[in-house]
């Protein structure tokens, strides 16, 4: 006897962005959505709200914005926002869109007169946070550096220079200078300093 394979169909609708509500799926049971415009796959949880599987949402409006079905987003539901010049990653947390990692970019893609390493992805003119050294490997500032501790609110600020251990004596270093010591030596753990009433700070 030959056997007839047998194709098993969710509940779907090929409408985008027209989501199943809990009178259309029972806990457990999952629904599929195959527009292509805004796809999903879709179950009941038991606390009886309707979640998204997948796939992750991207273009410049967020998904289900035009509902044909259940309104709103599911809980950790995720969006690559193309709206502006800066793609932004989010996710939805039930009341609204967080931007992913927002606390390190949202302000500007680049910065000129930056002060602190969360309002730029890059500063031409002095960023430094915390300890942060700039990707680049050089910290170069026209004008001021603020870091926690600050250390010099004035003046220029030379490019950093890179040790491996044992600090340049401060009598030959001008203040305001930065030094990254990368292994710890004596007193001194590595990190970066800076040269400031005749001593070595850790930034």
């Amino acid at each position: 006897m030959t056997s007839t394979p047998s194709i098993l169909l969710l509940k779907r609708s090929g409408q985008a962005s027209d989501r199943p509500n809990t009178s259309v799926v029972q806990n457990g049971e999952m629904a599929l959505s195959v527009g292509a415009a805004d796809p999903g796959l879709y179950f009941e949880d038991s606390a009886g709200s309707i979640r998204k599987i997948g796939p992750s949402a991207y273009g410049t409006t967020a998904p289900n914005s035009t509902a044909v079905g259940l309104v709103g987003n599911s809980v950790g539901e995720t969006w690559a926002d193309s709206s502006t010049g800066n793609y932004f990653f989010k996710v939805w947390t039930g009341a609204s869109w967080q931007t992913i990692g927002s606390a390190y970019a949202t302000a500007a893609g680049t910065a000129t007169t930056a002060t602190t390493a969360t309002t730029a992805l890059s500063a031409s003119t002095a960023v430094l946070a915390s300890g942060a050294v700039l990707a680049s490997g050089a910290v170069q500032a026209q004008t001021a550096v603020l870091a926690s501790g600050a250390v010099l609110a004035s003046g220029a600020v030379q490019s950093a220079t890179v040790v491996l251990s044992g600090l340049p004596a401060t009598s030959t270093s001008l203040s305001g200078t930065l030094v990254y010591q990368v292994q710890t030596s004596g007193s001194f753990s590595a990190g970066m300093y800076v040269r400031a009433t005749d001593t070595w700070l850790l930034v």
